[in-house]
């Protein structure tokens, strides 16, 4: 037996369900607010429309029939997942809502990335943004393979596939130890730092890259006595006497002056990196995604 082509009214399947839960057509009505025969009426079309009994009249009440409770069970679920569906397109009508997946790189966190993401929180409550701390390299490949919606990190070229918006820009400076022959100099390059040994972090990253390039054009063999896991171990290291390194400029504010650190400004361009977010160039991105893209740079640009 074919069903007839045609929708079930979700009314019916409520009053329906009412009918059972009082166990009387007079008590359903009453709590749909129709009359006794609007309810039966709609009861008798569900029997019609599936061509089985489902509720037996009796002078006690009405009691369901096997296909009864079968078409309870279903019309609660139909009738949540209605309920939801409401609930969500309501969302949309008032706000938007998702998920946005991140990632950015030490040097993007160091900046303003923090608080952008807070104002974009307080003003859109119900997108969940999760981050990830990446290395830049990683973290714009993260997003040419779909592993994250955007990224936030230097400017070290962008992979085919992607396309970038400017974010700002980290200042980075040159660490060397309380006394060390380059402690009393007012500014450093990268060129100055590559016949000491280093201190760098374990991931391919930026700074390293440019502490490469600057071994390579002075003609010097780089030395690497150490490689960690974050900025601030290398800070650490450094003030031990175990070699230099080049950090964010930002970490000064968080070290003690007496630490046995010496911050030098960097004179290079290259040293004052600039911040690119970056989506997939050939994808639409989700709505939630798209607010937040919109959001950092509409911030940057009031910068």
């Amino acid at each position: 037996m074919s069903l007839p082509d045609r929708p079930i009214d979700p009314v019916s399947l409520r009053i329906f369900l009412a009918a059972l839960d009082t166990g009387s057509l007079g008590r359903a009505a009453r709590r749909a607010s129709i009359v006794p025969s609007a309810v039966s009426r709609r009861i008798s079309e569900l029997e019609s429309f599936f061509g089985v009994p489902l509720l037996e009249r009796g002078q006690k009440g009405v009691q369901p029939t096997p296909a009864g409770l079968a078409l309870a069970a279903h019309a609660r679920t139909i009738l949540e997942d209605m309920g939801r569906l409401r609930r969500e397109m309501a969302s949309f009508a008032t706000g938007v809502r998702g998920q946005v997946r991140l990632s950015a790189s030490v040097a993007a966190l160091t900046g303003a990335l923090p608080v952008d993401i807070q104002s974009f929180r307080a003003t859109h409550p119900q997108v969940h943004l999760s981050l990830r701390e990446e290395t830049t390299v990683v973290a714009f490949r993260q997003v040419a393979d779909g592993d994250s919606d955007l990224a936030v990190g230097s400017d070290l070229g962008v992979p085919a596939g992607l396309r970038a918006c400017p974010y700002g820009h980290c200042e980075l400076a040159a660490i060397v130890p309380a006394g060390h022959l380059l402690a009393s100099r007012p500014t450093l390059s990268f060129e100055a730092l590559a016949p000491f040994e280093q201190i760098e972090l374990l991931r391919d990253n930026g700074i390293s890259r440019l502490l490469a390039e600057a071994a390579r054009t002075i003609g010097v063999e780089r030395r690497v006595s150490a490689r960690v896991g974050s900025h601030e171990t290398v800070c650490t290291l450094v003030a031990r006497g175990m070699g230099v390194g080049v950090v964010p400029m930002y970490l000064r504010s968080l070290r003690p002056a007496d630490a046995g650190l010496q911050f030098v400004p960097l004179s290079d361009a290259r040293a004052r990196l600039r911040l690119l977010v970056v989506v997939r160039a050939d994808d639409g991105l989700a709505p939630a995604a798209a607010a937040f893209l919109d959001h950092l740079t509409a911030r940057t640009a009031a910068r």
